[in-house]
């Protein structure tokens, strides 16, 4: 936790997890966007509880999601 390589390998782990989460869904994000462990996605609003499970079946951790309902839903 503590080495300067933490953070590197970290996110080159985040990248591979990405690439290979997104090219097997069925349903792909229009914009994805990550900040060290926030995700930002753009999804049609039919999509959006398959693609999180399909991200949760991908590996030992837990994604979840916060909907802004703010946003225009058409």
């Amino acid at each position: 936790m503590g080495s300067p390589v933490s953070a590197v390998i970290s996110n080159l782990y985040m990248e591979d997890f990405e690439e290979r989460a997104i090219a097997t869904a069925s349903y792909k994000p229009r914009i994805w966007k990550r900040y060290v462990d926030d995700t930002f996605k753009i999804l049609g609003k039919d999509y959006v509880d398959g693609f999180l499970q399909h991200l949760n079946g991908q590996q030992l951790f837990r994604f979840t999601m916060e909907i802004d309902m703010s946003v225009s839903r058409d």
